[in-house]
């Protein structure tokens, strides 16, 4: 029994490392310059148009997709997602909403975002498998069943990387 618990300790430790690996790696990815972009509009990777615009940025290298963002404005809020890519597979999310604050007396948007009011979630995948997350506030994959992190992030990755390839 001890050595079961010794080794999922172990096991557990080791996710902690290799998702901190793969956060440096992307880390890389954002500071790499010689990166090239295309920027593609609302109405060319989504299916409905928002009420603040929309976009999804493609970041290559010699046909090699190393990160993807998806900017989405909503009248509430904006949602960011960052899909990064090694060896031309996902290995982590990072998806962030920040909702804008609204004036207490008219409940119209101050354009701010507010301070206590956000999301930000961390997803770390290898071999199309999500290993580890890790957020702070509440989001659409909290007790919701119709929501799953690992199959919407899976299925948008390889929906924005078919988009890529084919322009």
């Amino acid at each position: 029994m001890l050595f079961l618990l010794f080794n999922c300790g172990k096991a557990i430790a080791q996710l902690t490392v290799q998702a901190k690996q793969i956060e440096s790696s992307c880390k890389l990815i954002d500071k790499d310059s010689s990166l090239q972009k295309k920027v593609y509009e609302q109405e060319e990777f989504m299916d409905h148009v928002t009420d603040n615009g929309a976009s999804l940025t493609v970041y290559y290298k010699n046909g090699t997709v190393y990160r993807i963002t998806e900017w989405v404005g909503l009248s509430s809020y904006v949602v960011i997602m960052d899909y990064y890519f090694l060896s031309g597979k996902l290995v982590y999310v990072r998806d962030e909403e920040l909702v804008y604050e609204r004036n207490a007396v008219t409940g119209e948007t101050t354009g701010k975002f507010s301070k206590d009011d956000r999301f930000l979630g961390k997803y770390f995948f290898k071999n199309d498998k999500l290993f580890d997350e890790v957020s702070l506030g509440h989001n659409r994959f909290e007790d919701d069943e119709k929501h799953n992190a690992e199959k919407e992030f899976l299925a948008s990755s390889k929906k924005y990387l078919a988009l890529f390839k084919k322009s």
